[in-house]
C-alpha cells in the first residue's frame, strides 16, 4: 500500500505537526474565549447557582419569621451593622428544615435591612 504525498517524508512532519498545532490552538481558544470549563469550574458554578436560587426562596420566609418575631425588629435597630447576623440567628434558627449558617443569616439580614428601609419610605 502506497502512502499519499503529504503522509511521506518532510510532508509527513508538517502535515502532523499542522495537527498538534491545530489541536492546541483550537483547546487554547476553547478555553480562553469559547466559554469550555473543567469539571472542577463547572461544579463550583452549579453549587453556587444552587445556593443563589435557594436563597432567593428563603430570604423572604426568614424576613417573614423574624419581623413576627417579638422584639426582634428592635433589637435588631440596636444592635450595629457587623452583628446583625448574630440577631437573625438568635430569633430564627431554621427556615423551612434549612438551618441558619453565616451567609444565609447575611442574606437574611440583608433583606429584613431592605424590608425596614421599605417600611420607612412608605411613612
Amino acid at each position: 500500500m502506497k502512502l499519499p504525498a503529504i503522509l511521506q517524508g518532510e510532508a509527513r512532519t508538517r502535515f502532523l505537526q499542522g495537527i498538534a498545532f491545530g489541536a492546541v490552538a483550537t483547546m487554547a481558544i476553547g478555553f480562553a474565549w469559547g466559554g469550555w470549563v473543567t469539571g472542577e469550574s463547572a461544579r463550583v458554578m452549579r453549587v453556587s447557582a444552587e445556593t443563589s436560587g435557594r436563597m432567593s426562596v428563603l430570604v423572604p420566609l426568614c424576613v417573614a419569621q423574624f419581623t413576627a418575631a417579638d422584639g426582634a425588629l428592635a433589637k435588631f435597630k440596636a444592635t450595629g451593622p457587623y452583628s446583625r447576623e448574630n440577631v437573625v440567628s438568635e430569633f430564627v434558627k431554621s427556615v423551612a428544615s434549612t438551618s441558619m449558617d453565616y451567609s444565609f443569616a447575611k442574606a437574611c439580614a440583608t433583606g429584613i435591612e431592605t424590608e425596614i428601609a421599605k417600611t420607612a419610605a412608605k411613612t
